[in-house]
């Protein structure tokens, strides 16, 4: 039998990447091949060193193009002296904590003073160090569309081809309490997250990928147990009701859509490639629902922990929800998503 073809859709969320670095990698060890791929801010990056990877090494590759990603960036940290892995001390940690809120809450006052961190040098220097730029512009490479948002209109630009430049992929992370917007083509942008994320109708609707599956790897939980009161607490969880918002809308439009289409049959070419088209929702965790890890959080053993947490649970997903790839959608209903 012909291998499963997967359209990726990739959240962003900061350092929640590399839980998507986990999961990716886990996929990847699956019988699937993968047709396109979309994503926004963390996700973007994470989708270009996947397909860079892959067009350079294949699955192996792509793994090694997505490890060289996170360790270039924990590398670059700012927070690397404070990694000191399984000796953390409480003092350590609660420091780090109020350092991460610190900067999430007057980042946007400190940012300034510091022009290499402002201009993003770090982010810039780590996909440097992991993506090949020129291979995701080359003939035959496997569509990638990166999303980010327009500072004076509110919607979303989409790049892909050529389009996808070191800049692009700086906009799509751009996050304005810490980040000057990036401007290309005389236009300024910020993270993608705020418009497409990730854009999910280049994956259904365009390319002619020939996909079987959709799967979104979620980073941002909808549902969360406790809000918290700090201002911190409250600041990230607005954050992520604002991150989460056009993924929902989506999702829900998406589902219905295709409900109704299987229902009367297909009369068009859209509602004939969603009618076709299996979707899959791999939601993130309860352990990234509780705040627990901070989304600015770079050192290694961060980033290394939630990898770990990536792989096992797209390996519990897998073992789900495995049978219906390429055979039924597993996400039929976006109430059931938030209720489970």
């Amino acid at each position: 039998m012909s291998r499963p073809r997967i359209a990726l859709g990739l959240q962003g969320g900061g350092a929640y990447g590399a839980y998507g670095w986990g999961v990716l990698d886990r996929l990847l060890e699956e019988r699937v091949e993968i047709a396109a791929v979309s994503g926004a801010s963390a996700g973007a990056l994470n989708g270009a060193a996947l397909v860079s990877g892959l067009v350079s090494g294949g699955e192996e590759g792509a793994r090694a193009a997505l490890a060289t990603l996170w360790r270039e960036t924990s590398r670059r940290s700012p927070l690397r002296g404070w990694d000191w892995g399984m000796a953390h001390g409480t003092f350590v940690e609660a420091w780090v904590d109020q350092s991460l809120a610190f900067t999430r809450m007057f980042g946007s006052y400190v940012a300034p003073f510091f022009p290499r961190f402002r201009q993003m040098q770090s982010w810039r220097d780590s996909v440097r160090a992991s993506v090949d730029l020129g291979a995701l512009a080359g003939q035959g490479c496997i569509p990638l569309h990166i999303s980010a948002t327009d500072v004076l209109t509110g919607t979303a630009r989409l790049f892909t081809g050529t389009e996808i430049t070191l800049d692009a992929l700086m906009a799509s992370c751009c996050l304005p309490e810490l980040f000057a917007a990036v401007e290309i083509e005389g236009r300024r942008y910020w993270d993608g997250g705020y418009a497409a994320n990730p854009a999910l109708d280049p994956l259904v609707f365009g390319d002619n990928n020939g996909a079987t599956d959709l799967i979104v790897v979620q980073l941002t939980p909808f549902v969360t147990g406790e809000v918290g009161v700090l201002p911190s607490e409250v600041a990230s969880r607005a954050s992520d009701i604002s991150f989460n918002a056009c993924l929902m809308r989506d999702l829900d439009r998406l589902v219905t859509l295709q409900g109704e289409a299987r229902a009367v049959g297909p009369v068009t070419p859209r509602l004939r490639a969603v009618a076709g088209l299996n979707i899959h929702l791999l939601r993130a965790p309860a352990e990234l629902a509780d705040g627990g890890v901070s989304k600015y959080d770079t050192r290694w053993s961060t980033l290394e922990g939630l990898r770990e947490l990536g792989r096992e649970t797209a390996d519990t997903w897998l073992a789900e929800n495995g049978d219906a790839i390429g055979a039924a959608s597993s996400l039929r209903s976006l109430e059931t998503a938030l209720a489970s």
